[in-house]
């Protein structure tokens, strides 16, 4: 009976854990990371191909230069807060893939690309470049926050 006990409180335990870390994480939802970036005063443009057909092929138009097959992108975000010297004090760029394995894909083909970008913005404090499930994101530290 204590191995029956001890063994069920391990798996909620890891249950539990599982959760937490789920939660932690850069939602895969655009209009919900909208509306909260605009809660916090960002000035936010989004392209989401939730049935809209124009939107979904601008989206589509971009998938040979990412690497990606049509359809595959689903949605892209762009957030600003503040401004100093001709650059924004918070920002965020996220792109929004079908699935986890598209965002894997589109990673591992732009890495160059995306080292590239850590190297542009090498000067901006906090710069973050990142991955979370369906989700590639880059920005300042304080706007990933802000999004999540």
């Amino acid at each position: 009976m204590r191995r029956y006990i001890k063994t069920l409180t391990l798996a909620l335990a890891l249950v539990l854990t599982i959760a937490v870390l789920a939660a932690c994480g850069m939602s895969n939802n655009p209009k919900k990371t909208k509306a909260s970036l605009e809660e916090k005063q960002y000035t936010v443009e989004t392209v989401i191909g939730d049935n809209d057909l124009d939107a979904q092929a601008e989206l589509d138009s971009m998938s040979d230069e990412m690497n990606i097959t049509a359809g595959e992108l689903v949605a892209m975000l762009a957030a600003y807060k503040g401004e100093s010297d001709d650059m924004p004090q918070d920002f965020i760029y996220i792109y929004y893939f079908k699935d986890g394995m598209v965002a894997d894909k589109f990673w591992k083909a732009n890495g160059q690309q995306l080292d590239d970008l850590k190297e542009e913005y090498k000067t901006v404090d906090g710069f973050k470049v990142d991955r979370a499930g369906s989700v590639v994101y880059f920005g300042t530290e304080q706007a990933i926050r802000d999004a999540m």
